[in-house]
């Protein structure tokens, strides 16, 4: 019976009965029965270090270990293996290492180890071996590679996207060309012509089916990765630049949107045909009171262009930041700030920069870089209705300082969040001032901030580190 049981516990820690520890008896010391629990084949492989690692697996796969185990990411021995072989200095420095880790690759494979298995990001072993030809030419001669089938697409909805997210993020986890083209290849090329029939049927005119901006940077992004050609062609192809007045409607503003987050290099000639198309729609004066929807479109398109075009840029950005619509030339302004490395007027970059200069608290930095920070906190609150962040002595020193500005509508209207010398916590008083405030024409706060900062890049630069 006692010999059934041993069997049992034995078979269950995938150990032979070779391995087994000897009974301890009455005349043996508990401290020299007492032994460290036996290693797995995962560990082994997760921590491989050489030729005594090798030995180890060739004793664990004789006593009938499984070669297809998993841990918790849903890596067998073989992903563990293969995994570093991409970036491993040690692989690539010292020769026996490498002729170890290639003998255990070897091992398992002749004994079942499966190369397709993907682990929880979507790899498995052949998309690592590819970083190492030599490695796969001699196991394609030993006849140890799997054959591989064609890929199978998931259709519906859920199981498409999931694919789709996993393919491009597993992109990112190489750095080896020979591996990316494999993925893109195997796995992303047989699913290109679905991912764009979904997006075209998306943005088809009259369309209901439905789909948020994250659908769309997913689909493009796929698109790209699988057939960057084609992708490029069909967003060429896309009407909007030709008729950038559609760039206001909810799906076109999407695709644009998500273009630029993936920094899309559209050709610039598409830019600007867009660009055009869309200054025929903003106000001719100041006084022109309209709600102009084509600054956001607009900003986005700047943005893009400055990227691609660089200082070329600059005449038509500046253009932009002495125009009627207040949106569109704090945009202009940004990407001005941008250019020149300065930070943004808002509370939490101006306070990033100054940090960066060693100020540790809002009492340590200059006058001026004070003056901007505390007019920054201002207008955020009043733009939100949120005036948490502010205090009495602030606001007096607000008010001083948008009056300089020769802000005076502004001023007043900060000016009533004050009662008595402090700060007033009447709901009313405060939506109302954040309602007054966000309908002043321009020029704004903001505006009148980001031109100060560009007048004085000295006050704000970045910290210069100095290398010894």
């Amino acid at each position: 019976m006692r010999n059934i049981l041993t069997v049992l516990l034995l078979s269950t820690a995938g150990l032979s009965a070779q391995d087994s520890v000897t009974p301890p008896t009455a005349d043996t010391p508990p401290e020299i029965t007492s032994t460290a629990q036996e290693p797995t084949l995962l560990a082994i492989a997760a921590g491989f270090n050489g030729a005594d690692s090798l030995a180890a697996m060739q004793q664990l796969i004789e006593a009938g270990a499984d070669v297809n185990a998993t841990d918790s990411e849903g890596n067998t021995p073989l992903l563990h293996l293969c995994a570093p072989l991409e970036m491993d200095y040690r692989y690539t420095t010292d020769p026996h290492f490498a002729q170890a880790v290639d003998a255990a690759v070897t091992l398992l494979l002749q004994n079942g180890a499966s190369m397709l298995r993907e682990n929880r990001k979507g790899c498995n072993a052949a998309f690592y071996l590819q970083s190492k030809p030599e490695l796969l030419a001699r196991l394609k001669a030993a006849d140890l590679l799997t054959k591989e089938l064609s890929v199978r697409v998931p259709y519906d909805s859920f199981s498409f996207y999931r694919y789709i997210r996993k393919r491009t993020e597993q992109a990112r986890l190489t750095k080896h060309e020979p591996c990316r083209q494999y993925l893109i290849r195997k796995y992303c090329a047989p699913a290109y012509e679905l991912a764009e029939k979904r997006l075209a049927d998306m943005l088809a005119v009259g369309s209901k089916r439905r789909f948020s901006y994250s659908d769309v940077c997913d689909l493009l992004a796929f698109m790209r990765l699988a057939d960057e050609q084609r992708a490029h062609q069909f967003v060429h192809e896309l009407h909007y630049w030709e008729h950038g007045e559609h760039l206001l409607e909810e799906k076109p503003a999407q695709v644009l949107e998500a273009l630029n987050l993936l920094h899309w290099d559209v050709a610039p000639a598409d830019l600007h045909q867009a660009l055009r198309k869309l200054d025929t729609m903003l106000p001719t004066s100041p006084e022109e009171m309209i709600d102009c929807f084509a600054a956001a479109p607009m900003g986005i398109l700047l943005e893009m262009i400055e990227r691609r075009e660089g200082d070329k840029a600059l005449p038509l950005i500046r253009k932009y930041t002495n125009g009627n619509e207040a949106e569109l030339a704090y945009r202009a302004y940004i990407l001005l700030l941008k250019r020149q490395k300065l930070p943004t007027p808002t509370p939490e970059a101006l306070l990033a920069r100054f940090a960066e200069n060693g100020t540790t608290s809002v009492e340590s930095m200059s006058p001026e870089q004070r003056r901007i920070y505390e007019c920054a906190v201002t207008d955020a609150a009043l733009s939100t209705g949120d005036i948490s962040a502010l205090s009495a002595d602030m606001l007096t020193r607000t008010i001083r300082a948008f009056n300089d500005m020769k802000l005076k509508r502004h001023a007043a209207i900060v000016a009533t969040l004050m009662h008595d010398g402090a700060l007033t916590d009447d709901p009313y008083t405060i939506q109302s001032a954040h309602h007054k405030y966000t309908e002043q024409p321009p020029p704004s706060p903001r505006i009148l901030m980001a031109r100060y900062i560009l007048d004085n890049p000295a006050l704000f630069a970045a910290r210069q580190t100095v290398e010894k």
